[in-house]
């Protein structure tokens, strides 16, 4: 055997230790009308899976290392992509430590099937700071894979020394994304407790539209958020928004993108009140808005 050979035959039998290792935390989710998921076995009694990919079930049917129990939905947060279901009854828990990766270095992106465990191997192909989702969650790290994710979404991503990244999730324009193990242990901790994360709400429907030049603050800013609908009763109502209102800045940061809104509307957010630079009507107006917690349904 030549050298070369050896160690790809090494390689290959790393690969698949650490997809047999993973056998104890991969978790295979039925729900009531047969759609099947990926998750992981978090606590002995709790078992995350992707938020935006959990179909609404009455009861769901977990499935980790051979052993099956029931489980409901202890809680969803939209925000960090997360969702936990609550076992009937403890399994044992073997989930590994957690760790940040490196750029380029190798990951093993886990899911469950009929014959087990399912593995995709994966570079790390950028890695950045904190971040905030559409949906207002904070996310320790940005962590992108350069591949795709199908349907292991929502199963374990691990390190080549078996340590946990995260779980993984499809982004915008179907990116390989991980979210980290240390942001979903948090969501973990509050689901488990709380049943939902409370996050901010101003109550309004947004869309991109071009600043008219007479408008743009210091004449730089070309894109603002206008205002499609403003909810009864909400913060944004409250404090005088309109429908046709283009949104300039908020709490100080432009509204060039959803993503500077959101920034403004996590759960320390709430009871806060932030200035919102608004053009109407030809002119600007400041409108001081008090955040709320988001409404549920």
């Amino acid at each position: 055997m030549s050298p070369a050979s050896n160690i790809l035959t090494q390689f290959s039998a790393a690969l698949s230790a650490l997809a047999s290792g993973a056998r104890g935390f991969v978790a295979h989710v039925e729900t009531q009308d047969g759609r099947e998921l990926s998750g992981v076995l978090w606590k002995p009694n709790a078992v995350v899976v992707s938020e935006q990919i959990l179909p609404d079930s009455g009861e769901y049917q977990v499935a980790v290392a051979g052993q099956t129990v029931k489980a409901q939905l202890a809680g969803r947060d939209e925000g960090t992509n997360v969702a936990v279901l609550k076992l009937a009854s403890d399994l044992p828990q073997k989930l590994p430590g957690f760790t940040r990766p490196e750029v380029g270095s190798l990951a093993l992106v886990l899911g469950a099937a009929a014959e087990g465990v399912s593995a995709r191997l994966a570079v790390i192909r950028a890695l950045g700071g904190a971040w905030e989702s559409i949906a207002g969650g904070t996310i320790a790290h940005r962590i992108v894979l350069d591949t795709a994710i199908g349907s292991e979404e929502g199963g374990p991503v691990v390190a080549a020394d078996g340590t946990l990244l995260g779980i993984s999730t499809r982004g915008a324009r179907r990116q390989g994304l991980v979210i980290p193990a240390s942001t979903v242990d948090k969501s973990v901790g509050i689901l488990l407790e709380k049943g939902s994360v409370e996050r901010g709400w101003l109550g309004v429907a947004l869309r991109p539209v071009a600043v008219p030049e007479t408008l743009r603050p210091e004449g730089r800013q070309r894109i603002g958020l206008m205002v499609m609908d403003v909810a009864a009763g909400s913060p944004g109502a409250k404090a005088g928004i309109l429908g046709g209102d283009i949104i300039l800045s908020a709490g100080g940061a432009p509204a060039t993108r959803f993503g500077n809104i959101a920034r403004q509307l996590g759960p320390n957010s709430i009871g806060k009140t932030i200035e919102i630079h608004l053009a109407r009507a030809g002119a600007i107006v400041t409108s001081a808005v008090t955040i709320e917690a988001r409404k549920s349904g």
